[in-house]
């Protein structure tokens, strides 16, 4: 029986922000928190402070400007913070499960090694890859007006064989689910 290998982590898998980076943007990020509730105190004591009627509004307004602008400063601050702690963490969720449907492909196949000696079954070809066939030219007039209808999109699959084979397919079409749910919240966030 050969050993099997794992087979290397995509480009497309590897983290975008290092252990150190986070840390720093975690800290930054308490940190930034931090002096968000510090300014929204600030605030609420010189509302209050006009409230009771020790200052007038335009002294609150002179008073409030800076911290406002502190405010949105602090605020842009920690969403940037925010988006990269989601990034460190969707990356990691991403990586994690490569690393889980590596293990399960690397198990099967082993098990798929174990069991077929036994049942005397020669050993399947090596799957080369198949080059993509150029479209056809088409030879019809460009003033054609009859629609012809969207060629398939994916073409329907041979059905497996066994109860094993069905269970590869289930596992492999869970974790591209998977992978396309993580694509599409990475690039939404």
């Amino acid at each position: 029986m050969t050993k099997l290998e794992p087979f290397p982590i995509p480009d497309t898998i590897r983290k975008t922000v290092t252990e150190s980076d986070i840390q720093k943007a975690r800290n930054k990020l308490r940190v930034a928190n931090l002096e968000r509730d510090i300014i929204g105190d600030a605030l609420t004591k010189i509302y209050e402070a006009e409230a009771k009627g020790t200052i007038n509004e335009p002294e609150k307004n002179q008073m409030i400007q800076p911290y406002k602008n502190d405010l949105k400063r602090v605020d842009a601050e920690i969403d940037t913070y925010k988006k990269t702690v989601d990034l460190y963490e969707l990356e990691t969720a991403k990586e994690d499960l490569f690393k889980r449907f590596q293990e399960t492909f690397l198990d099967i196949q082993a098990r798929i090694e174990k069991i077929r000696p036994s049942l005397n079954l020669p050993n399947p070809p090596e799957a080369k890859p198949t080059e993509p066939k150029p479209p056809a030219a088409k030879t019809e007039p460009a003033d054609s007006t009859t629609e012809e209808p969207p060629p398939p999109k994916e073409r329907p699959r041979e059905k497996a064989r066994n109860k094993a084979e069905e269970k590869i397919e289930t596992i492999r079409e869970e974790v591209l689910k998977a992978m396309e749910r993580l694509e599409q919240i990475e690039t939404e966030g």
